[in-house]
């Protein structure tokens, strides 16, 4: 397969066993991007969380009947492939459960394939997501000094990624009857530390809900969800938000979970399970809704399809 170019699309990964939600969570805050401490330290508290955690992190996934993500990434994995055809071969990996990231790079490597693009599953780019693959693939280069590996930039601004959102947006609307709504942009929160040490992720999201917003011409709001651990997170926090929302005497909400592009636990759970429900019942809003995303879209395999091809 000499000349052949691949395409790896990267992703966290989900657990599909109680054993593997263990694992999972260890793999996970083992990661210097998400736990910056020195590696003794990380291991240890990697391995007290995923022991502590597990149980009552993998009823989450019982409740939601399991992550729909891996089975997502393989839809996009295929349309990709279709969409560039002969001379590339598209694989999906992830950074903390299987097939990871080293595992797809080697099986590129047995097939002859050393120049490859990595497509990080994150609009927009943070330490802990795209900053976290990085330091993977430099790894890997080293064992592997042959091979080309570059990583596409944040997408988020690319005008077929916001015509995309501006579809589901829009079919959302028309498909619960609005005709005053105002869109709540939730993106999963971020440390304020790392925004103080020049993470970019809170301004590429603002940046996000402002080119999408404008191409709706639907007035707006930015919220940040799924927090964990005492630490200070950035905000305001989705729960927040929409008591203020509700404060302000707006009746008619459309929520776009803004930082992801497959379903997972905290769309799936935080947010039909938690936020939406709450806004239901303890604030009653009757017309409250979530756009919902789906496994595939052309338009977003176009955006791929321009990271790969315009490099």
């Amino acid at each position: 397969m000499k000349g052949m170019k691949g395409v790896l699309l990267v992703n966290m990964g989900s657990p599909s066993s109680q054993n593997e939600m263990k694992h999972f969570l260890f793999h996970m805050f083992c990661d210097r991007a998400i736990l910056p401490f020195p590696a003794v330290q990380r291991f240890s508290l990697a391995f007290l969380i995923s022991r502590i955690r597990f149980k009552k992190s993998w009823k989450k996934y019982v409740l939601i009947g399991s992550s729909p993500l891996k089975e997502s990434m393989r839809a996009l994995e295929h349309a990709l492939s279709v969409e560039l055809g002969s001379g590339y071969t598209v694989a999906s990996a992830y950074s903390y459960s299987s097939p990871t990231i080293r595992q797809a790079v080697e099986e590129f490597i047995k097939k002859d394939i050393t120049s490859i693009k990595v497509i990080p599953m994150y609009p927009q780019s943070s330490f802990s997501t795209t900053g976290s693959v990085r330091d993977t693939l430099a790894r890997i280069e080293k064992k592997h000094p042959t091979i080309r590996i570059s990583v596409s930039e944040a997408f988020s601004g690319d005008k077929s990624f916001i015509a995309y959102w501006v579809s589901l947006i829009q079919d959302t609307i028309k498909k619960n009857g609005y005709d005053r709504p105002v869109l709540l942009f939730s993106a999963h929160a971020i440390p304020v530390y790392q925004v103080e040490k020049g993470d970019t992720y809170v301004d590429e999201i603002k940046a996000s809900a402002f080119c999408i917003a404008k191409a709706c011409g639907i007035p707006y709001e930015v919220s940040y969800q799924s927090k964990i651990g005492k630490v200070k997170w950035v905000g305001p926090d989705t729960k927040d938000c929409l008591k203020e929302m509700k404060n302000e005497g707006i009746d008619q909400i459309v929520v776009i979970p803004l930082s992801f592009i497959n379903e997972n636990l905290e769309t799936l759970y935080d947010l039909d399970t938690e936020i939406i429900p709450y806004g239901k019942t303890s604030l009653g809003f009757t017309d409250i809704c979530r756009v919902h995303i789906p496994s595939t879209h052309p338009l977003l395999i176009e955006t791929f399809r321009k990271l790969v091809i315009e490099s």
